[in-house]
């Protein structure tokens, strides 16, 4: 071997061993990254049985890829090496390729094709950067409409025909871009939309929630770095339900009003954008006036007392979305002063988390369930909590990826 190889192999390896020593020694102490909004996450608990798991080792992974030494400057490297790999146009408009779609299920395998999903990793996400604001691509696949179609059938058809269920499916931002080049970047949400709706069995209330935030497009239906609809789009489609169930919809001047500036959301924290950060988002809440009480469940079912809607929860978490319900959970459940004995459950992803305070005037009980992480069979929590109404929310993701569905379909065999 030449000397000048031995060298560079020996310096190569004091580099690497050296870094690693730095990581082992260093403190660990960072529990928030200022430049990405988020929390850091924490060393994890070591046991036998998550050791041979697998938990262990792929939680530790995670949680030296969040302590690196200097991992904020090598951060900021990196998206600086991102803006390369955009496209930008006359308009300062840029189009970036990142993994993590906050809107899809994590999985850790790729869809194949024919089981609903593209030939590209459902993990990625393609995000416009268009002014001061990120969309994300939508691209329909006909199959995961399918699967998510027939999951909701396959429920309606497992529980009593007294049931109600509906389902309402929220459009994300991308819909309703106001530049006719970059809204051709997507598929057309309203025509998979109906393509889906036409497979649902007629006795599934349809809820358009797309015909009211279309209605209200110019409007601040949806935040600008992040990929959730705000508080007031998911007010109007809260109104489309009351329509669908043939009642009144509660004023939003009965709410008392608050905000919160400084906003920055998961689409920033993805790309770290400059263009974001620079336009924070403003989270508007509508605090509750109906009597209630609200339990959440954690993953290992501990069941703890929060508040539906509470600005202190954005303090203590990397996101001001907490503010709704806290963040995502199992499962959880808000008991009202109402004794009109109705009782539903939203099926839903994170789209929900805004929606769900406003049912709380019509309810008796108001629960959700959330399939990425609820772990019983909802078949048998719709007979035991007495369930008279069921709403599936999702967003446009069940249009293009068939994670959801798939959940959907394994919490109705557990424990068969």
């Amino acid at each position: 071997m030449k000397l000048q190889v031995k060298l560079n192999l020996i310096l190569f390896l004091v580099f690497i061993f050296g870094l690693g020593a730095v990581n082992l020694l260093r403190p660990h102490s960072q529990e928030v990254s200022e430049l990405e909004q988020r929390d850091i996450t924490k060393q994890p608990e070591f046991t036998v049985d998550r050791f041979f798991e697998g938990n262990y080792t792929r939680d530790f992974d995670n949680y030296f890829s969040d302590n690196f030494a200097y991992r904020t400057s090598l951060v900021q490297v990196g998206t600086s090496m991102k803006e390369l790999r955009g496209f930008p146009d006359e308009n300062g408009a840029s189009i970036v390729v990142q993994g993590g779609d906050n809107m899809a299920v994590a999985q850790d395998v790729k869809e194949k094709e024919g089981e609903g999903s593209s030939t590209t990793d459902i993990n990625s996400s393609q995000y416009l950067i268009f002014k001061d604001r990120a969309y994300t691509a939508f691209k329909f696949a006909a199959p995961a409409a399918d699967l998510y179609a027939d999951a909701l059938n396959r429920f309606r058809k497992s529980v009593d025909p007294e049931v109600r269920v509906y389902s309402l499916l929220a459009p994300t931002s991308v819909e309703f871009i106001g530049n006719e080049k970059y809204k051709e970047l997507s598929d057309s949400q309203k025509d998979a939309f109906a393509y889906l709706n036409e497979r649902l069995d007629s006795t599934i209330g349809q809820v358009d929630a797309y015909g009211a935030l279309n209605d209200h497009k110019d409007e601040y239906i949806y935040f600008r770095t992040d990929h959730h609809w705000t508080a007031l789009g998911a007010y109007y489609a809260y109104t489309k339900l009351m329509e669908s169930m043939g009642e009144a919809a509660v004023p939003l001047s009965k709410y008392k009003k608050s905000d919160m500036t400084d906003f920055l959301g998961t689409a920033y924290k993805q790309t770290l954008k400059n263009e974001l950060k620079t336009h924070p988002d403003t989270l508007t809440y509508y605090t509750p006036f109906t009597k209630n009480t609200y339990t959440m469940y954690t993953s290992t079912g501990k069941a703890l007392e929060r508040k539906a809607v509470d600005p202190n929860y954005a303090k203590k978490s990397s996101t001001f979305y907490a503010t709704f319900l806290g963040g995502d959970y199992p499962w959880g459940e808000i008991s009202t002063d109402n004794h009109n004995g109705k009782r539903i459950v939203v099926v839903k992803d994170s789209y929900a988390n805004a929606f769900i305070p406003f049912l709380m005037p019509h309810f008796e009980k108001v629960y959700y369930l959330d399939p990425r992480h609820y772990k019983k069979n909802m078949l048998d929590f719709v007979k035991e909590q007495k369930i008279t109404d069921v709403l599936f929310l999702n967003n446009s993701t069940v249009a293009r990826n068939a994670g959801i569905a798939k959940l959907l379909n394994e919490k109705m065999d557990i424990g068969k």
